[in-house]
């Protein structure tokens, strides 16, 4: 294969327009209302709890060979700051830059001050063009790489959710894929947005229909419906952990890469990936005819 078949961020490979690398996977930490998050004061946080969740993070990556990234959320511009000093302090980019969207341009700020270049983070989101502040910062920092979300309901069809990144409905008559390209973005990824289970079966036939015709990565936070459930913390019969690595199986089949939500949930996330490509190796290399895709 060559560098057309993915994008590279230091020594991981992002598939695009195929699903033969195994998916990255994608732990948030800081998130809103973590733990070691202080609710009160989120400048506040429990750093030794940081650096333990993503050490582990780290060396299941490791373990299982399967490509990671951490993304860095915030809910405020100050404290999005003191997570990325936080983390340069203990660990090297590439990252994702996550968070809400002043959070996100002050994180991008502080990095360029500090001389963390734009091509060692990807920007975690966009769904239109319409936020002309957006479009300035990311045309002025010169950022690279890209998450687009598509939003949509619940019953999206995977041709709508195809039209939602490719139709000239955003300012300026372009499509948000071509607007972006215009102001320099050139790593582009796809996110379907999840809402619920229908939404995530419309999903992954969209990932499939986008990597083939655009040769795009394509991905998805698919454990983001869990959330309608209990959670394992306030009710252990409702254990979304099984929801979770059961999903995660045909999700790492037709994605490149995967927002699997909270790092601390990284110990399943990482080893249903794992078990689900060995047995998508066994299905390609036994000539199983399971599906027609392998």
């Amino acid at each position: 294969m060559d560098d057309s078949d993915y994008y590279s961020y230091g020594n991981i490979k992002l598939g695009k327009g195929n699903f033969n690398f195994p998916p990255v996977l994608i732990g948030t930490i800081f998130y809103q209302n973590e733990t070691i998050v202080n609710r009160k004061n989120p400048e506040v946080f429990d750093l030794q709890k940081a650096k333990k969740r993503i050490q582990t993070h780290l060396s299941l990556s490791k373990k299982y060979n399967i490509p990671n990234l951490i993304e860095i959320s915030a809910t405020t511009p100050r404290s999005m700051i003191k997570y990325l000093e936080f983390y340069l302090d203990y660990f090297q980019p590439p990252f994702v830059l996550g968070g809400n969207l002043e959070s996100r341009i002050a994180g991008i700020e502080y990095l360029k001050e500090n001389g963390i270049k734009s091509d060692q983070y990807i920007y975690n989101t966009i769904s239109n063009l319409k936020n002309k502040k957006e479009l300035e910062v990311l045309l002025k920092y010169k950022i690279e790489s890209v998450v687009i979300l598509i939003l949509g309901s619940e019953n999206m069809s995977s041709t709508q959710r195809y039209a939602y990144i490719t139709e000239k409905s955003q300012p300026n008559n372009v499509s948000i894929i071509d607007g972006l390209k215009d102001i320099g973005i050139e790593k582009l990824w796809i996110d379907g947005g999840v809402i619920n289970l229908e939404s995530l079966a419309h999903i992954l036939e969209t990932q499939q229909l986008i990597s083939t015709s655009l040769k795009f990565p394509v991905g998805t936070a698919s454990n983001l419906f869990l959330f309608q459930y209990s959670s394992p913390r306030l009710n252990v019969k409702f254990h979304t952990r099984y929801r979770r690595a059961s999903i995660m199986f045909i999700v790492t089949w037709f994605s490149n890469f995967i927002f699997y939500g909270a790092i601390e949930d990284a110990k399943e996330s990482f080893a249903s990936v794992y078990q689900s490509l060995e047995f998508r190796n066994i299905i390609k290399n036994r000539n199983i005819k399971l599906f027609k895709k392998f």
